[in-house]
């Protein structure tokens, strides 16, 4: 009976990656953003930095200023998310002062605020390009802005359900809501394509996708898999809240919160076999990025982003 065991847990703990490299900054992370080499980390405290994924050198960081609360004190605004598609120009959704949330944009000219002349509170923002920018509020409407124009080109409500998540693959977006449901949006026309139902029953915390396939994590413990295409689609269980997925740049390879150890799970997006767990997380994983298919990043809602390199067990 002791050598079955044995053989057992050597099984299991074979399976693990443990991560080869570690970047940790003085405060608690909100989000991680990857432009070819470069690693955005926004953190609860105003500051964007930036790091080369190659060395771990600190590049340079992006300090927002002060902002104020009801009673009139200041304090360093938290940081949502960033993203850019040059390097250059650096989007970023943080608070804004009585609790209210702005979108900024960072270049060599400093920090500009884009003014939306809207109340409700911003939860996602991205480049689509140079000129156009996706917004989520919290209201669950969609907006498509123009920078070139400074207007709003569209805005859409999908439903009155509350706000989880927005990502965007090509040309068509994807937003999600508490009920399960995501909502395929034509970018350039702002209109609702088709619904994507039927993996999750219940709260959506976050979607991923590439080519024709579109990942969900869920309140439900479960990782929704769908062909964008035919909208078909296939369930993967875990065993905790599905808090983080993401997702390789040819679709073929996903990853998920797996548990109450904060490990994350890699699996074949088509066959759902599992390729490896990855051990070393401190917090929730708030985000996951495939630099390739053989290494991926994750950032905790600690102050620590790790690295793994698949196929390496310790």
């Amino acid at each position: 009976m002791y050598k079955i065991l044995l053989i057992i847990l050597i099984c299991i703990t074979s399976d693990a990656i443990e991560p080869y490299k570690k970047i940790t900054i003085q405060n608690i992370i909100t989000s991680i953003d990857l432009y070819n080499d470069e690693l955005y980390i926004s953190s609860d405290l105003g500051i964007v930095e930036v790091y080369n994924i190659n060395n771990s050198q600190k590049i340079k960081e992006i300090k927002l200023e002060k902002i104020y609360d009801y009673f009139g004190d200041s304090f360093y605004p938290k940081i949502f998310s960033t993203h850019t598609i040059d390097g250059k120009n650096i989007l970023i959704v943080s608070q804004d002062s009585n609790g209210s949330s702005k979108i900024q944009i960072h270049n060599n000219q400093g920090l500009k605020t884009i003014q939306l002349n809207n109340t409700s509170f911003i939860n996602k923002a991205y480049f689509i390009d140079k000129d156009r920018i996706l917004i989520g509020l919290l209201s669950n409407e969609i907006i498509l802005y123009s920078l070139k124009s400074d207007k709003i080109l569209w805005i859409l409500q999908p439903s009155q359900a509350v706000f989880s998540d927005l990502i965007f693959n090509g040309k068509f977006a994807f937003s999600t809501t508490e009920g399960g449901i995501i909502y395929m949006i034509d970018i350039n026309k702002g209109k609702i394509i088709k619904t994507l139902e039927g993996a999750n029953f219940d709260n959506i915390y976050m979607l991923a996708s590439a080519k024709n396939i579109l990942l969900s994590a869920g309140r439900d413990k479960t990782c929704g898999i769908y062909n964008i295409n035919n909208g078909e689609f296939k369930r993967l269980n875990t065993y905790f809240l599905s808090y983080a997925v993401g997702i390789s740049s040819d679709s073929t390879l996903g990853a998920i919160s797996d548990n109450e150890n904060n490990d994350i799970l890699v699996f074949d997006t088509k066959n759902l076999s599992k390729i490896d767990i990855l051990k070393g997380g401190d917090a929730l994983p708030n985000k996951i990025i495939f630099i390739d298919n053989n290494h991926i990043i994750a950032g905790f809602d600690s102050n620590n982003v790790l690295f793994w390199k698949l196929g390496e067990n310790n």
